[in-house]
């Protein structure tokens, strides 16, 4: 780790972040922002890069074990201990309307806020914050691989049996390759902070197929903001013509992220999303792509994910909704679409009655996907 720092550097990101300035609140900058609160005098954007190329994401960051982040070249117990108890502020105390009906057990020393302890593993029924959205750049997209190992997960939402299970799965040689990549995948796909059993039937019942290459990549957008950006900016204007060069999505990132030494790697990542999903055809220089149409079974799992309360909805929220904008489905469809389900029996009701556009839902999304394998395999 370098032993200089740019003079006034580190009041110059308190300033920017004081101030709400929009660089400020990429992880890079949070991470190396906050990492000047144990480590002195030393430049720490290197240090703060290299934890997210490692870990994934912030969030996958802040969930790692004591242990594991001690044994991180630059981590030493200060700081790792800053980093879990800023994890265990944002699970505990994420919002002013969470009041934990019992607090969680603090582990006994030596396993210091290690979210592999049971004790603090998220569950489907604990008061954790529902989505882990992450803010900037990131440097692998991995979504191919993801839509190929996910339907043989374990029958579990322990995220510790899952990362164990890709630990050993993944195919690349290095274990620190394969612990990072975890960490990638499962940030990605489980937002929930557990390894929900929609997705994991969803996957099983759908291996290898459009409709898990769109759900995955709807995981993957609620995961990554700024791939949804890209769509919604850039993808979207160019429907006309069905073309953009890559140069474009490297300036967009360039313009956002001027500081930035990752924008060549984020920009790959973003194009590799794309064709993972399904959602445009890439070249070396250039991406095709159109509107597309809508698969049943996943425009369920995305709706029931979108509006989990069964309940009356305008249209509108639909298609104005950014996530759905981003899997460039044919918005002259979507109509079209929730009438497939209403006949299905997915949905109860569509209503287009003058200026009322509506539709009501049923289930939950867990109702909803066990409904879509029963007719998939009746």
């Amino acid at each position: 780790m370098s032993e200089t720092v740019k003079p006034n550097h580190r009041e110059r990101l308190r300033d920017r972040f004081s101030s709400g300035e929009e660089s400020s609140r990429s992880e890079e900058a949070l991470l190396e922002l906050l990492l000047t609160y144990s480590i002195p005098r030393v430049d720490l954007q290197p240090l703060a890069a290299r934890l997210l190329s490692h870990y994934g994401s912030l969030s996958s960051l802040l969930e790692a074990p004591y242990d594991d982040l001690c044994q991180f070249n630059g981590i030493k117990g200060n700081s790792a201990i800053l980093i879990k108890l800023v994890d265990w502020i944002r699970k505990y105390y994420g919002t002013s309307t969470q009041t934990p009906k019992e607090k969680p057990r603090i582990p006994a020393q030596g396993t210091l806020f290690d979210t592999d302890s049971p004790e603090i593993v998220p569950t489907p029924s604990s008061p954790m914050p529902i989505r882990k959205t992450r803010t900037g750049l990131f440097g692998k997209s991995l979504l191919k691989e993801t839509i190929k190992i996910l339907p043989d997960l374990p029958d579990s939402d322990s995220l510790n049996e899952i990362r164990s299970f890709l630990r050993s799965s993944l195919p690349f040689s290095a274990e620190q390759t394969r612990q990072r990549y975890t960490n990638y995948i499962t940030g990605r796909m489980f937002p929930e902070g557990y390894a929900d059993a929609p997705l994991r039937l969803f996957a099983k019942a759908f291996p290898d197929t459009r409709e898990l290459r769109e759900v995955c990549f709807y995981r993957f957008l609620l995961a990554e903001p700024l791939q949804a950006e890209i769509v919604e900016e850039l993808l979207i204007p160019n429907l006309g013509t069905g073309r953009l060069h890559r140069e474009h999505i490297r300036n967009r990132l360039t313009e956002q992220f001027p500081e930035s030494k990752s924008i060549t790697d984020c920009t790959k990542a973003i194009v590799d999303a794309l064709a993972a999903g399904g959602v445009a055809k890439a070249d070396r220089t250039k991406l095709a792509f159109s509107y597309r149409e809508i698969p049943a079974a996943s425009f369920a799992f995305v709706l029931h994910s979108e509006f989990p309360e069964p309940g009356m909805y305008d249209i509108r929220k639909l298609e104005e909704n950014r996530l759905i904008r981003a899997m460039l489905w044919n918005p002259e469809r979507l109509p079209h679409a929730l009438y497939g389900l209403r006949n299905s029996g997915l949905i109860s009701k569509v209503s287009e009655i003058d200026a009322v556009r509506q539709f009501t839902t049923r289930y939950t999304l867990a109702e909803a996907v066990e409904r879509i394998i029963g007719g998939k395999t009746s």
